[in-house]
């Protein structure tokens, strides 16, 4: 196979797949990441107060609050980012550096915008399993995605100020 000239395709769906799967190992980190930047600030917890908490409400599988928005996020954010990057390849010079690196600013940005949903919803979901899940607005990721894209709507017709989840949903 070394002396094979035949190009090799790019395959850009891996980077979305390599990617969820790495979320699959980090979601837990990030759910108490979440939790510590969302509390009050006349209730502070500690980072060991928050895992046993959420230890004591769910068992291990809580720590996994929210990982479908995140799979989401990570399959959506990095697979259009590398899909872009590697298509505008083949419209750009490929040997110019500043080149490339504006190729990559606009997958990257491109990405990002594409990510925000399901990075909205993932941050709603982990917040969301510090309440008792008779108090949770939301509860399963397409039930977060269709109030955030509901509200993203609702701005759009309507002109209001847009601030995401000040209330329960509807």
């Amino acid at each position: 196979m070394s002396g094979d000239n035949t190009k090799r395709l790019p395959r850009w769906w891996s980077g979305g797949v390599c990617a969820a799967l790495a979320v699959t190992f980090t979601h837990p980190l990030d759910l108490v990441k979440v939790q510590l930047q969302t509390q009050s600030t006349k209730d502070r917890q500690s980072v060991g107060v928050i895992i046993k908490n959420i230890y004591q409400r769910a068992g291990f599988l809580g720590f996994y609050n929210g990982i479908s928005a995140s799979w989401f996020r990570q399959l959506t954010y990095t697979t259009a980012r590398f899909a872009l990057y590697e298509t505008g390849k083949n419209y750009v010079d490929a040997e110019n550096v500043s080149t490339k690196m504006g190729l990559a600013t606009f997958a990257g940005l491109f990405g990002g915008m594409v990510g925000v949903p399901g990075d909205v919803v993932t941050v709603r979901l982990q917040n969301d399993s510090k309440l008792p899940p008779e108090s949770r607005p939301t509860n399963t990721f397409l039930t977060a995605f269709f109030a955030f894209t509901k509200r993203r709507a609702y701005l759009a017709c309507s002109g209001e100020l847009y601030q995401p989840f000040h209330a329960q949903f509807c």
